[in-house]
């Protein structure tokens, strides 16, 4: 069984996440977890403030899922652009997509204080891109990765005192029309990824995200988009399971200090290769008349 999470936001003070060990029960029951993006914070990783209190350590967290007889793979995202070569992977030959969602939107993420930012940084890297015609996916996906590295380095240094996470909190709650852009970004997301993907790519039959911290399951024309929320207290978080014989969204709860994932809220049959999982890297587009190039993880 292959299971996918996200947005596990692990170092985040608002994450549900507190030792990685709580994660046991969720994932030493598949064979593979794919991690789809933000699943550690790195936008910190190197600040000064952590010298004495460094955030988690990825190394630690891979060595631990091999310890409970576990694959891991690691998907990039916004919070950590940086934690592997892999922007998406696809089974069934492409009908089934899994990316993080970070590229829907020009600005990364409408409801953060620095889209404006983010948005200007997508903006150059598409400017830089040669050959637009021929872009791949992949390709597409770097440019915001390289963005969120890019603002990365501009964030202020992390201040762990009290007056610094007063501080935090008021960065996030300005400006009060954060949280309608948060529900428009909802409201949006399914849709956009869609044609986001479409731009490169036949639409999928199943094209699973995350980033946006919303849990949802949804139909836009031949694609269900499932999203699978986030490990923050609200709104909820989904395990996405992959089988031979289909699809099932779990949803995944804390009891007794421990992450457990429910039984299947929703099903979807279908006949899946659970081998056939392909995850690109330094995916090339082609020219029209040639075979995609592709190197890949396996």
């Amino acid at each position: 069984m292959i299971r996918i999470l996200s947005d596990l936001h692990w170092g985040h003070k608002a994450s549900r996440i507190k030792h990685v060990d709580s994660l046991r029960p969720l994932i030493s029951e598949s064979d593979t977890v794919i991690f789809n993006g933000d699943t550690i914070e790195q936008i910190y990783e190197d600040s000064p403030a952590h010298k004495d209190k460094p955030l988690p350590s990825f190394d630690a967290l891979k060595r631990k899922i091999a310890s409970w007889g576990t694959r891991s793979i690691f998907v990039t995202g916004n919070h950590d652009p940086a934690i592997s070569p892999a922007h998406y992977c696809e089974l069934n030959q492409g009908s089934i997509l899994i990316t993080h969602g970070d590229a829907i939107f020009d600005s990364v993420a409408p409801w953060s204080q620095h889209s404006a930012l983010l948005e200007q940084l997508v903006a150059q890297g598409k400017r830089q891109q040669t050959n637009d015609e021929r872009a791949s996916l992949y390709q597409y996906l770097q440019i915001f990765k390289s963005a969120s590295k890019k603002q990365h380095a501009q964030m202020k240094d992390y201040d762990p005192t009290a007056w610094g996470k007063i501080q935090i909190f008021f960065r996030q709650a300005w400006p009060p029309t954060r949280v309608f852009k948060i529900l428009d970004s909802w409201k949006q997301a399914p849709a956009r990824a869609v044609d986001m993907v479409a731009q490169f790519k036949t639409p999928p039959e199943f094209l699973i995200i995350g980033h946006t911290h919303k849990p949802d399951i949804s139909t836009q024309g031949a694609t269900t988009v499932l999203n699978s929320g986030s490990f923050f207290p609200w709104p909820g978080t989904y395990a996405i399971d992959i089988e031979s014989d289909g699809i099932r969204v779990r949803k995944v709860h804390k009891r007794n200090g421990e992450f457990v994932a429910s039984e299947p809220i929703r099903q979807f049959k279908l006949s899946i290769d659970v081998d056939s999982l392909k995850i690109p890297v330094g995916e090339v587009a082609p020219a029209k008349t040639q075979t995609p190039l592709a190197r890949e993880i396996v």
